[in-house]
């Protein structure tokens, strides 16, 4: 299982929020020591929160978000935001010339109020002239991940990034950082077969 903090990590999410979802019931953790109070989350609890933070950025309470989980409700829309970000970064880049020369990457920022902010980009040519209405910067290497490739839809991503949050942990490592998606192959109109990689910043426990 892992701690809070580690399971913060995985989500993109603060643990000050993972408290607040334990404490009105919408996601508890799967044990509580009872000696130091410390919260524990399995792996598969994560596709639980992802559907929260999809849903409360569709604009929903959390009241909301509760009782839809609760009658299990299908959130198809989970990455539906993403793809249309990564589209109209494409229409965006295009338009001002700029030339792109490898993948597109996604990467998830807990924000301090909870939210999740996602920055979606390409890979372009270095050299680039003009204003442009985004911004082009160098990532930050990763010095040690453990990665999977996903094929498919997004929509259907939870059981692989599950996979690898369980290789993370019966591995002994734990989570960093950003995780990243890279799509390393997306056909138009085809999105059963997409391959992407998740790619999540690890170190030894």
């Amino acid at each position: 299982m892992f701690s809070i903090g580690a399971f913060s990590q995985l989500g993109q999410v603060s643990v000050r929020v993972l408290r607040h979802y334990d404490a009105i019931g919408l996601l508890r953790p799967a044990h509580v020591d009872p000696g130091s109070g410390h919260r524990f989350y399995r792996a598969d609890q994560l596709s639980r929160l992802n559907r929260v933070i999809a849903l409360k950025d569709l604009g929903l309470t959390l009241r909301q978000i509760g009782s839809i989980l609760d009658e299990r409700v299908d959130t198809a829309e989970l990455y539906g935001m993403l793809r249309l970000r990564r589209a109209e970064l494409c229409r965006r880049v295009d338009a001002a010339g700029v030339k792109v020369t490898g993948y597109g990457i996604a990467r998830y920022e807990p924000e301090a109020d909870g939210r999740v902010t996602v920055r979606a980009g390409l890979e372009v040519a270095a050299e680039t002239s003009g204003d442009h209405d985004f911004a082009v910067v160098d990532l930050p290497e990763i010095e040690q991940a453990a990665t999977i490739i996903h094929r498919g839809p997004m929509e259907e991503v939870g059981p692989t990034f599950q996979t690898l949050a369980h290789w993370i942990d019966e591995h002994d490592y734990r989570g960093l950082g950003l995780a990243r998606e890279v799509s390393i192959d997306c056909p138009e109109g085809d999105h059963d077969n997409w391959v992407t990689e998740l790619q999540m910043t690890v170190t030894r426990v």
